[in-house]
């Protein structure tokens, strides 16, 4: 006979199949609530990283004053003297105005008193006693250019009578401009910042010379060539100085990215313009490093600098330490101690700059009470692992602290970079107004102009003269005028 399967056999069967089943979608949908767990964990880590970036700042990171919106303008913090009156303080020596010398006046006038101010007789100019108290007057006159006009005669020759004509002395053939409104040219295109149609403007407008677009860009260049050997001297005291700085920023080819690089001594200050922001290109800006010393702020490119020999901007970890303070917890609040230490120490170094403090003292101060507190402060603020910003990670390997203290080793090294990056200021804002260049030679053109104009007044010279005596050599085939003396 036979045997049926047991019902309850088979509902058992079926209950275990649909168990299986359950438990696999269970299980998927444990891989997929995981999955959307790590998501959302990525997701709320990036809303965090973003809104850190909407905080940022010209006080807490590297962006410019300038970029600051009305808000975060209102909520800069003041500095520590920020409650003094506007304008200059009491004690602080007054700037006036240079009388020029008799011999440099165009005109004089004399005025004299009619009658005594005490009893009122009748006074002459014969009476006048003693040294008069000038006040000199500067107008403008109506006009600002002179013309020579060049003139080739012809004369004819008595015995054949041919008719020849003269020649213009090379250095008057080769342009319609004289080298001093050349200089003047490309002077003010380089500390005003003033565009090509500025400069067509200027000269049109207000010298009342015949100008052009292509006119003022001819004699541009013309000064561009005039400039070189100047740069290339530049470039050799660059190599000499015992101590430099080294910054770069954005500049523009057409509608490709380049940088401006800039390296600067006290004595000079080269600026490069080159398509590459990298190690192999600071390599080529910086040359041989010798035995020189180099401020620079913490960018990769320049880590290949010896340690002992490369002091990292302190300024630059100021802004680092006030975004570390904005942080939550204890990690916070160390953020706000290394703020605070770090103002006091760069305002003693100031002090100490200044004389008002003997430098030997401060640099015990420094390494008694600073320095050992400063990398306290950093170890314990990495003891919170991934809580800490990756600056104190970095700082607290062996080369970066070394780098930190260079200053302490070597009197006269700045313990910022801010000298170079007072040297890229204008031309930032000239890159904000005309958007970069356009060739090769107009990169070349840059250089030079910038080069010359800041080592001109690092040199206290006259930036106007020594391109025009540049332009004269030039036109004149003559040796070109020394730079730095």
């Amino acid at each position: 006979m036979e045997i049926l399967p047991d019902k309850r056999d088979l509902r058992i069967a079926e209950l275990e199949a649909e168990n299986a089943r359950l438990r696999g979608c269970l299980k998927e949908r444990e891989l997929y609530c995981a999955k959307l767990a790590a998501q959302l964990e990525q997701a709320l880590k990036r809303i965090d990283q973003l809104e850190r970036q909407l905080d940022l700042n010209s006080q807490n990171s590297s962006k410019p004053p300038s970029s600051d919106g009305p808000k975060q303008r209102a909520q800069r913090k003041k500095k520590e003297n920020g409650k003094r009156a506007q304008g200059a303080q009491k004690g602080h020596p007054g700037h006036h105005r240079e009388l020029w010398p008799p011999e440099k006046v165009d005109h004089q006038k004399q005025y004299f008193p009619t009658n005594c101010s005490e009893c009122g007789l009748e006074l002459a100019a014969e009476d006048a006693r003693g040294e008069p108290v000038r006040h000199q007057v500067f107008e403008v006159p109506p006009k600002l250019i002179e013309c020579t006009e060049h003139q080739r005669m012809a004369c004819e020759c008595p015995g054949c009578g041919h008719r020849t004509r003269a020649k213009l002395p090379e250095a008057v053939e080769k342009s319609g401009w004289g080298p001093r409104l050349v200089g003047l040219l490309a002077t003010l295109g380089t500390l005003t910042t003033d565009t090509r149609r500025q400069l067509d403007w200027f000269v049109g407008e207000v010298l009342g010379a015949p100008s052009s677009l292509g006119c003022v860009q001819r004699h541009l260049e013309e000064a561009s060539a005039a400039l070189k050997p100047g740069f290339d001297q530049a470039c050799t005291a660059i190599q000499r100085a015992e101590q430099v700085g080294v910054d770069e920023t954005g500049w523009r080819k057409g509608r490709l990215p380049h940088w401006i690089w800039v390296i600067q001594s006290a004595q000079a200050a080269v600026y490069r313009i080159r398509s590459g922001r990298t190690k192999a290109v600071a390599q080529e800006i910086i040359g041989a490093p010798g035995a020189r010393i180099f401020v620079t702020d913490r960018y990769g490119a320049y880590s290949y600098l010896a340690a002992e020999r490369h002091q990292i901007c302190h300024a630059h970890l100021l802004r680092e330490f006030v975004k570390m303070s904005e942080l939550d917890g204890e990690v916070g609040q160390i953020g706000k101690k290394l703020e605070v230490m770090s103002r006091e120490l760069q305002g003693k170094w100031a002090r100490t700059n200044a004389d008002e403090i003997p430098h030997e003292k401060c640099v015990i101060w420094v390494r008694q009470k600073v320095r050992p507190k400063w990398e306290a402060l950093l170890k314990k603020a990495a003891a919170h692992g991934k809580a800490a910003p990756a600056v104190v990670r970095w700082l607290l390997k062996d080369k970066h602290l070394k780098m930190a203290w260079v200053f302490l080793e070597h009197p006269g090294v700045e313990m910022t970079n801010n000298a170079s990056e007072r040297a890229l200021r204008g031309p930032v804002v000239q890159r904000k107004i005309s958007w970069g260049s356009q060739s090769n030679a107009g990169l070349r053109m840059m250089e030079r102009l910038w080069t010359i104009a800041e080592t001109c007044k690092r040199q206290s010279i006259s930036a106007l003269d020594y391109i025009t005596q540049a332009v004269e050599a030039l036109r004149n085939e003559a040796p070109a005028p020394l730079l730095i003396a």
